[in-house]
């Protein structure tokens, strides 16, 4: 995981908000309206664990722009013209990650459109979506990582195992 010390931040976590999947969803209509209406060549989701009802998480949205790879620089000039600051990969290869902390606190993935970066965001989120068990294991690794680490690098790297296990469990179920 990459040391970038921009990258690196506090990470308190929060009770779920239903306010999330309002402010997903019109972060999602912000992004889309710019990029275009979503299609065979763009496509914007809400991600992240503020995508998935009853999950703690931090009080930050998760978006994912999806695009073709030769559009990936352009997507990132327009997101950033809307006040996000570019990260570069931040450790995620194929992955360009912008962030927005003032207003409602954001982040950006641009991804390639049906890359695997793409399909596996998607497929950790309809998993827990869709067993709420699988989410309550995730919630309890997310803690726990907060608990012992507080940073954003050192909090990944707690409840990888955990991530890495469910993402398992979600190709299996997909299989």
């Amino acid at each position: 995981m990459s040391t970038a010390p921009d990258l690196d931040e506090p990470v308190h976590l929060v009770p779920y908000d239903p306010a999330w999947e309002i402010r997903g969803r019109a972060l999602v209509e912000q992004l889309t309206a710019g990029l275009g209406e979503p299609g065979p060549y763009v496509e914007v989701e809400h991600i992240g664990s503020t995508s998935v009802p009853g999950l703690d998480a931090k009080p930050v949205l998760d978006v994912q722009i999806g695009c073709a790879a030769g559009d990936v620089d352009a997507v990132v000039g327009y997101v950033r013209g809307l006040g996000f600051e570019h990260l570069g990969e931040a450790g995620v290869p194929g992955r360009e990650y912008l962030r927005r902390r003032s207003e409602q606190p954001a982040n950006v993935h641009v991804v390639v459109l049906r890359g695997r970066l793409w399909t596996d965001n998607l497929l950790f989120r309809d998993h827990l979506r869709a067993h709420p068990e699988a989410a309550v294991r995730y919630a309890r690794a997310k803690r726990a990582a907060a608990r012992a680490a507080g940073r954003l690098l050192a909090y990944s790297d707690h409840k990888a195992a955990t991530v890495a296990e469910l993402m398992a469990e979600a190709r299996a179920s997909r299989a």
